[in-house]
């Protein structure tokens, strides 16, 4: 099965890109207050959004770089393994390019599902608050 692959050049500093990314006041910045419920922010650390109905584990962090983690829908059947979620930064001449893989989805309809929602929920809020922030 194919894996979710974004890439968006957002005109922001690598650092803040990272922190928009690894700190809950900047995360709550673009997603919305109260939308994290946890991070721990090192390896083996949970990850905790939108009321606790997706969860992960911090696998890689490598500041300011790349960040890593395990991903579950609250609403994913106990025999379903984890999916995994990748960032990687780099210094791009307009700001920082950022590239998103997601993969080991369950199904198909999951991978669907999730390809619209990393541009909803998490791309295009993060760019326009970091553009915004200019």
């Amino acid at each position: 099965m194919a894996d979710v692959e974004k890439s968006r050049t957002i005109r922001a500093p690598i650092a803040a890109v990272w922190a928009a990314l690894t700190d809950v006041d900047g995360i709550e910045g673009w997603m919305g207050v109260g939308q994290v419920q946890e991070l721990d922010l090192t390896i083996g650390g949970r990850i905790a959004f939108f009321g606790d109905s997706t969860t992960g584990a911090f696998t890689v962090i490598d500041r300011p770089r790349r960040l890593a983690y395990t991903w579950r829908q609250a609403e994913w059947p106990a025999g379903w393994a984890d999916s995994r979620v990748e960032w990687e930064l780099s210094p791009a001449a307009e700001g920082t390019t950022v590239r998103l893989c997601h993969s080991h989805f369950p199904n198909e309809a999951e991978r669907v599902s999730h390809d619209e929602g990393w541009d909803t929920y998490f791309l295009d809020p993060l760019q326009s608050r970091l553009e915004s922030a200019d």
